[in-house]
């Protein structure tokens, strides 16, 4: 298993290089290191997770999925923005994961309901969220929901109350800021769920 967890944090970094300069197409140069270094920790740590029946397709699921949201994540942090070439897509390929394992009405299931919930508050409570997260609400709804019930409750609910989180802290040391961008949040709550899922 040691081999595995070795080649997982090579192809972990390698991702996170990947998403790097994905990011920097939308935003500018990005500072090269942390990007490598969470993916390459996330993967290992998927990989880690998973059991050897997942063994043989865990790998390129990982590696695809954490060059996604940190690349989300970062063009977010940056730049304010969820590009819809990432977003959209996103949601088709873990949709395409469903499919192969049997499980595409969940994913579809996942990402229609969580989308639904944003866009209820995109237009109920213009300012919340913007229409990015509308989207992005698509992909991490369906991951989530490939995951489970109980995985896609705790992502939907995690994810604002880490916005809220870092708003606090964000207030707490400069007195004022800018709303902050909602999209890391949810990429977070849905790696967390995902791995709670898989540990419990």
């Amino acid at each position: 298993m040691w081999w595995l967890i070795a080649a997982s944090v090579v192809a972990g970094a390698g991702a996170g290089w990947a998403a790097r300069r994905t990011a920097g197409l939308f935003v500018g140069t990005v500072r090269p290191g942390w990007c490598e270094v969470v993916c390459a920790v996330g993967v290992a740590a998927t990989v880690g997770t998973g059991s050897a029946a997942t063994a043989p397709w865990v790998l390129p699921c990982a590696v695809a999925f954490w060059w996604w949201c940190v690349s989300l994540a970062v063009t977010d942090l940056c730049a304010r923005r969820l590009p819809n070439l990432l977003t959209l897509p996103g949601f088709l390929a873990i949709v395409g994961v469903g499919a192969a394992t049997g499980s595409a009405a969940a994913a579809v299931i996942g990402g229609v309901l969580l989308a639904a919930a944003y866009l209820a508050v995109y237009l109920g409570a213009p300012g919340g969220v913007g229409a990015g997260d509308v989207k992005l609400a698509l992909g991490v709804g369906a991951a989530a929901g490939l995951a489970g019930g109980g995985a896609w409750v705790l992502a939907a609910g995690l994810a604002p109350a880490l916005t809220a989180l870092a708003g606090c802290i964000v207030l707490a040391v400069r007195r004022s800021a800018p709303p902050l961008p909602h999209g890391p949040a949810m990429c977070v709550a849905t790696l967390v769920a995902l791995f709670a899922a898989h540990v419990t």
